[in-house]
């Protein structure tokens, strides 16, 4: 995507960029590593199950006939009164028409339990409320049975299995994906962050590098790690005596200043001649400034690279702030000259 342009042409080109829907198999044991313990969940496979997480381990259970987990209240309710979302089409039908929960064309026909799938023909959707494929029929794609939003309670954190600070949370039928502020780590154990120390984080993370005499001069400090503006190290003495760097970032807007043995500051107030799209435009497009430039331009974020650049009309400057242009001068210093 090299090359720039105006924001008014800007907004055209966002339309046309999507994110892959993927999906991800449903297993307790790695699930209840990542929650506190005691937390109790739906089974995202079943309609009447729920999983309690003891001493790192799933402990199943089900409801009694004609009830249903409900993930919000953590009990056992009617049937009628509880919305099932499962990725076994069937959970909640036993013989009859059920959608598929991860598409629009496709369908499953329910015999005692046992689904057997179905595929409308190109152009046509399936119509669960007629139980045929109609050409044309509205439909989206529902919520993913997989989502923390149809396992956890609302308010419930779970650690993000992917780094050391992240962390999500379910939050009226939305999922919340944040990180720990400034320089901790989320611990999963106790739901909160943490200093670094303080939490294992062995199995999210690559094993620990071993830093020059001259990058660690002490244990305790947070350096950059050199390729990233919101990336940081942690300088960790192992008991063998060796210096270790354990990775992390900072939270989403933040970018990591070396002052003070190293903090998170809010990334307009800091410049970096990396990348400037660290962290930003995971859930959806973002902008930013752009280094050196007067604060002019801006650059287009998606999963945290530069996809594309602008800049503003004649007379106007970016602020990545409000993601507009205006006439207001912006003085950041992260697009100083």
């Amino acid at each position: 995507y090299a090359g720039s342009m105006t924001l008014s042409r800007l907004v055209l080109s966002i339309v046309l960029i999507c994110l892959p829907l993927v999906r991800c198999a449903f297993d307790p044991e790695v699930f209840c590593t990542l929650v506190v313990d005691g937390t109790k969940l739906k089974d995202p496979r079943a309609c009447d199950t729920w999983i309690e997480c003891r001493d790192g381990a799933a402990i199943s259970g089900s409801c009694d006939a004609g009830l249903f987990y409900d993930r919000q209240s953590k009990s056992c309710l009617p049937s009628d009164s509880v919305k099932c979302i499962s990725s076994n089409p069937c959970a909640a039908i036993e013989t009859g028409f059920a959608v598929d929960p991860y598409s629009c064309n496709g369908y499953y026909y329910c015999r005692e339990g046992k689904a057997t799938r179905g595929e409308c023909k190109p152009d046509y959707t399936y119509n669960p409320g007629l139980e045929t494929c109609i050409r044309d029929y509205p439909c989206t794609v529902g919520m993913d049975p997989n989502s923390i939003c149809n396992i956890l309670p609302d308010g419930v954190f779970i650690k993000d299995d992917s780094n050391c600070n992240g962390w999500q949370t379910c939050w009226k039928g939305s999922v919340i994906v944040d990180t720990c502020s400034d320089t901790f780590y989320f611990d999963a154990q106790q739901g909160q962050c943490d200093y670094p120390q303080n939490v294992e984080c062995r199995h999210t993370e690559p094993p620990p590098i071993v830093a020059d005499p001259d990058v660690c001069p002490q244990s305790g400090i947070f350096v950059s790690d050199g390729k990233t503006c919101n990336g940081y190290y942690y300088c960790h003495e192992s008991e063998l005596g060796e210096m270790l760097l354990l990775p992390g970032a900072c939270s989403a807007g933040r970018f990591f200043s070396a002052i003070q043995q190293g903090v998170c500051v809010p990334q307009e107030k800091l410049h970096c001649s990396y990348d400037r799209c660290a962290g930003r435009g995971h859930a959806h497009i973002q902008l930013v400034n752009v280094s050196n430039d007067g604060c002019r331009g801006f650059a287009v974020c998606q999963d945290g690279l530069t996809i594309e650049t602008g800049t503003c009309p004649e007379e106007q400057y970016f602020d990545e702030l409000t993601q507009r242009c205006t006439d207001e001068i912006i003085s950041y210093a992260a697009c100083a000259p």
